[in-house]
This record gives C-alpha cells, structure tokens and sequence, in this order.
C-alpha cells in the first residue's frame, strides 16, 4: 500500500500517542450537527462522542454489542430516558439462563443487580430495543460485551441523562481507520480492530487520500507505518508525518481530517468519496438490525407510535428487553 509514499523501512516503535502524559483519543470522521447536541458512536473505538453544537464536549467509554449480537449502525434520535428501569428478561436470555446453569429470572427489578443500571436512554424505535444505558459489571466497560445495547458506567450514565433530550441525534458509525491532524500539523493515523468483521468502504480511498496529502501539504507520509499500523490495529495513534515516529507525541489534540465526511467550513478535507456513495461514516440511515437484533429497551412501543427512528416515543415503558 502507498508504494507512491515515501517508506520508511525498519522497526517503528507503535507505541500510545500521548499528550502531556495523558492517552489522545482521536475522533472519527462523522459530519455533526452545528446546533444542538450530538452523539456519535463509533463501534470499532467502543468510545461514544459527545458534540454541542458542532464542537466536541465529552468522550465516554462504553461497551457495545458482541459477535453476535451487534450493535446497528445507522441515524437516531433519543426517544426516551428512563430512571430506575426494571429488566423483563427476553426469553432468549433466559434460555442462555437456563442453559449456563443459572436461576431463570424473568423480571429484574431496579437496584444494584440490575444490568441496566440507574438509567435507561432509548435511542430509535422502541421496537429496536436500543439504548444507553449503566451496568452492575462496571469492569465490562469498555469493550465488545454487550447484546447490542451501548453500556456505560453507572455514572457516567447518569450524567448523559442529565445531558440529552428527545429529539437530540445520535450517530452510529463503523470506521476502523481514523485520519487525525494535530497542532503542529502532523498527520496521526489510528487502525482499530474489525470485531464486526465488516467491510470498511472507506478503505480503498486511503492511499488516494494520503497521496493528495503528502502533495496539498508538501510533506513526507512514510507508506511503511501505515503498513505497520493496518497490519497491528492496536488502536494506537501513529504519527505517518514526523521524521522520528519513536520520539513522536501529539501536539495539543488531534482533530478530524475531513476524508470521508462533506465536512464544514474551515475543516481539512482531502479526497471525495466515489460517487454513488453516501458521506460520511455511517452507512444508511436507519439500519434494520440483524435477524439475532436486541430487544435491549425497558420499554415496548404501543402500535401507534410513530414509525421512523427520529421520532419520539412518548409513552412510559413497561420494562422488557434485554441488557447490553
């Protein structure tokens, strides 16, 4: 790969990115919204990014869906909080109850046991049973755990729901590799594991998109580190830019290079998407969940509620679905 970039053979220290002793954490390339408030989740990072109005307030760590049970990407809105929601237990999980030896539970009430947590953040259609929400397994955050619901620390759960409201979007995208630039400009790149083993489509366009860097800014891009990097995917920030990677370390934070995304006025951008194609990280919106989708939400919508996921449900929940 990049064979036109200029490599730099031999063994290249991959070490965490750092900041004045602290871990950077870089941000995807997902187009938010100028006004308002904005979540985006992006799966491969198992990190859940908190945007008012346009600008990056918060990062929280989260757990997402297993293997088997993903989490969906796709375009929401919130459609509900919920505090102290008891767990009515789907007959899936309690057949992997019954299977793995353990007391078969049908409802959970609220409480210390609960694997929802004190709170529960509905995000689509009820029907998707998709949600923020806390855990009684704190230690399971962050990481790939969950039956497709987003599990937070109790905490920081509770804070979200301080936070958001109905209405307020949210963002699921799959990007396993981020572009990032940092203060000095210095190019960083970050290859995250495929846990869902899905197609990355923004994959091709980034030898065309590294190449119209190295050319926009007249600086080197060292090919053999983004070798290196695709092929760790340790999640760690490795600088494709400065002439000593080992004694490389991010200057102030690392912004999003607009490669995927349309992007905003004032932000960098490098190569367009192949036409035929949407923007952005996030693939369609709305994405249908898969046929072992969860039923994560403490509550079920009535008949009558509206159909799109950007719509708010307004009744109070019964409590069933199961835990992420």
């Amino acid at each position: 790969m990049l064979k036109r970039c200029i490599g730099l053979f031999g063994v290249l220290g991959l070490g965490a990115a750092t900041v004045a002793g602290a871990a950077v954490i870089p941000e995807p390339d997902v187009q938010v919204s100028p006004t308002g408030l904005h979540l985006v989740l992006n799966l491969p990072q198992a990190r859940l990014f908190q945007y008012q109005d346009g600008h990056l307030s918060k990062i929280y760590p989260v757990a997402v869906g297993k293997m088997l049970t993903q989490t969906p990407i796709g375009s929401f809105d919130i459609t509900g909080i919920y505090k102290a929601p008891a767990w009515h237990v789907p007959r899936s999980i309690q057949e992997e109850m019954r299977r793995s030896g353990k007391e078969v539970q049908t409802v959970v009430p609220p409480g210390p046991s609960n694997p929802l947590g004190p709170v529960f953040i509905r995000f689509g259609e009820a029907k998707l049973g998709l949600g923020f929400h806390g855990t009684n397994a704190p230690g399971s955050v962050p990481g790939f755990r969950s039956h497709g619901c987003v599990r937070m620390k109790n905490d920081d759960a509770l804070l979200l729901s301080k936070t958001v409201t109905r209405g307020d979007a949210v963002t699921v995208a799959y990007q396993t590799v981020l572009l990032n630039q940092d203060a000095a400009g210095n190019l960083w790149l970050t290859a995250y594991r495929n846990h869902y083993k899905q197609d990355d489509p923004s994959f091709p366009m980034l030898a065309e998109t590294l190449l119209a860097w190295q050319k926009q800014k007249s600086a080197v891009v060292y090919g053999a580190r983004v070798d290196q990097a695709l092929k760790a995917r340790k999640g760690v920030p490795v600088c494709l830019t400065c002439k000593d990677v080992a004694k490389a370390k991010v200057d102030g934070d690392l912004a999003v290079v607009r490669w995927l995304s349309p992007g905003q006025t004032g932000d960098t951008q490098f190569a367009r998407e192949p036409a035929g194609r949407e923007p952005g990280g996030p693939l369609p919106t709305q994405a249908a969940p898969p046929a072992s989708a969860p039923q994560h939400a403490p509550a079920a919508a009535p008949s009558s509620a509206p159909s799109s996921s950007r719509a708010a449900v307004r009744a109070q929940p019964r409590g069933n679905g199961r835990p992420a």
